[in-house]
Order: structure tokens, then sequence, then C-alpha cells
């Protein structure tokens, strides 16, 4: 009958007694299979606890719009300059470039007693420097340029090398919509240095935003000045044909075409509309000439929001326990399947030796 279960058919019963099988051997195997999972357990934890620490410097701050310090003239410059977005996508593209970590690796700072370019100890904290020493052309070098044209092509490598690695997953920046605020982490294995890199790096991102605010606001001037010389010249030539248009009316009572004088009243009305607000742009691009110190608001400041990062180890325990079920769990299963293989293939040629031998002795 198609419904019966033939004698090859998978019952839950065998699943069951494979199962048990299973960890019956791998309680024979105790001294492998718990152990080798303890291990490995034990050892992920151990690790977490016993690796030391990242340092995480924290920042967060944001761009102040205001009118007083003509942010609409600097905002259309930055426009053109970082292809658009509002001020604060503007300083988080500026916090993150290339121009500003050069910058302030080149500068000097104190840590721990010690003035040197920031460069330099950020290198031996992340080991760049390692094996310089057995280099005879790396075994003293040391960053020396005050400036980008000061950068030896040595120098150069190396920081190109160094930025990579920062901007890959070192430095994290974004701004956050929901608070209006552009949160920054900066992470390195030595406090100080973590300090020191995030303080820079806000500190020339502020200065570039401020200069490149004075710089604008002086484009921004001369282009406005330019503009409003261009609507007075109009405001007065319209003046002088109505006023030469007047004379003709006066005098020259036979003229053959006397100029729409309404016409000019309404084009030198839209005229001192442009000049006003020409006169405006041009109050507000002064303003921007002299830098503004309130146009960065600071939150968390990098010198005090500097914190250790550690492993987590019950993680890291969960990541040995996982290892050990793949390095000896696995194993352990798959040396039992091949001996119950092996196990099943003697008992078949066992019974099929008996079945010919009956079979033999039948016929005989």
């Amino acid at each position: 009958m198609p419904n019966e279960f033939v004698e090859e058919d998978i019952r839950l019963v065998d699943v069951l007694e494979s199962i048990t099988s299973y960890l019956k051997f791998l309680l024979k195997k105790w001294y492998i299979s718990i152990v080798g999972v303890a291990a490995f357990t034990i050892g992920g934890y151990m690790f977490a606890k016993l690796t030391p620490p990242k340092y995480i410097a924290y920042a967060s701050f944001n761009a102040v719009d205001t009118r007083m310090s003509a942010m609409s003239g600097l905002m259309s410059m930055m426009g053109v300059t970082f292809a658009g977005g509002s001020s604060n996508d503007v300083l988080t593209g500026i916090f993150m470039s290339r121009n500003i970590f050069l910058n302030s690796m080149l500068s000097e700072v104190e840590i721990k007693g010690k003035t040197d370019k920031l460069a330099n100890f950020y290198m031996h904290a992340l080991k760049y420097d390692e094996g310089f020493e057995k280099d005879p052309v790396l075994k003293d070098f040391k960053f020396r340029a005050n400036t980008f044209q000061e950068l030896t092509p040595q120098e150069i490598d190396l920081l190109g090398i160094m930025y990579a690695d920062f901007a890959d997953g070192l430095m994290i920046a974004e701004y956050d919509l929901p608070t209006g605020m552009i949160k920054a982490e900066i992470e390195t294995p030595d406090y100080d240095v973590s300090r020191m890199v995030g303080s820079s790096l806000l500190n020339n991102t502020i200065k570039f935003y401020q200069n490149r605010q004075v710089e604008n606001a002086k484009t921004s001037l001369n282009a406005s000045t330019k503009r409003l010389d261009s609507i007075s010249a109009q405001i007065e030539l319209r003046q002088r044909m109505i006023a030469e248009s007047q004379d003709q009316n006066i005098f020259n009572s036979k003229r053959i075409s006397v100029i729409d004088q309404q016409k000019l009243a309404q084009e030198i009305l839209s005229l001192n509309v442009m000049y006003n607000d020409a006169v405006t742009s041009k109050e507000n691009a002064k303003a921007g000439l002299t830098p503004q110190n309130n146009i960065v608001r600071i939150i968390d400041d990098p010198l005090f929001s500097t914190a250790p990062k550690y492993k987590g180890k019950w993680l890291f325990a969960a990541i040995g326990f996982a290892a050990s079920i793949l390095l000896v769990i696995l194993p352990l299963i798959m040396r039992k399947a091949i001996l119950d293989g092996r196990e099943e293939d003697r008992l078949k040629a066992e019974k099929l030796a008996a079945e010919q031998q009956t079979t033999t002795s039948t016929n005989a």
C-alpha cells in the first residue's frame, strides 16, 4: 500500500536515538568537548578583559546662523566651494577633510611634558613607526614640516596612509538631524593623543570656518559694491531722461515723440527696491569682515569628553563559545558520523556474507 512505511523510512524514534547516541559520544569525550568549549569561552572572555582599551574622544558641535555675521553671503559662497548644503553639512565636511587632518597633524602640542608635532605622537601611538629602527632610510624619521610646502615625499606618503586609516574608521563624524548637532568620535590607543587629535581637529575646523567667512564676506562686499554702483547708475540715467523729457515738454510743443515719464518712474521705483536690497547686502558683508567667535557652538569638547572603550567581555565569551562549536564539537560529531558509517558498512557486509553462506548451504 502507498501509505505504508518501508524499511528505509526515517522515524522520529530513529532521530531521537541518533541524537542520544551523539550526546553519549560527546560525554564520553568530555575531556575534549567540555574542556574545549570551556577553554574557548573563557579564552574569549579573558582576551577581552586583558586587551588594553581604546580611547574615544567625543565632540559635538554645530554652526550658529546669525544675520549679524553675514551668514547669508557666507553660505551662498559656501554653496559654490563645498557643493551646497546647510551650514552644518558644510561644517561636517570641513571637520572630516584631509586639509584639516594635515593641519592638525603638523601642529605643535604638548603631551606628558613633551612638545612635538602631533603627527609624531599619533604615529607612535598607532605604531606606524614599528620597524623603522631596522630600516636605514626610516631609522631616524620624524615629522618636521611646519607647512604643506615643507613636506618631504616620505612625510606625504605616511600622512596619506594615516589619513586613509583615520577616515576609514578611526574617526566618525555625522550630522544628527534630531538633535541638530554634529557628532564625532576619534579613536586612538592613547588617552592624551585622542584628546589632542580631537581638540586640534575641532580648533582647526573652527579657524578654517571663520577664515572662510571673512574671505567670502570680502567677495560678497566686492560684488555688492559693484551691484550697488550699477543700480545707482541706472537710477541716475532714468532720472536724467525724465528731466530731459520735462524740458522737452516745456520748450518743444511740436516734438514728434515724448518719453514715457510714467514708465521711467516705475522703473526707478523698482530700481530703488533693488538699491535698498543691495545696500543691506553690502552692510551684511561689512559685518562679516570681522571674524565672529560665536559662529560654532561647542557642546562636547574632546579635551573633557574622552573616555576609554573596552572590548565587550561577554561578547567575546560568546564568540569563543561559537568558535568552540566549530573547532571542537563539530569535528567530534563528524568523527562519530564516520565511525557509525564504518560500523554500518561492516554490519551490512557481515549480513551479506551470512546470506550468501546460507544460500550456498541451501543449494548444496
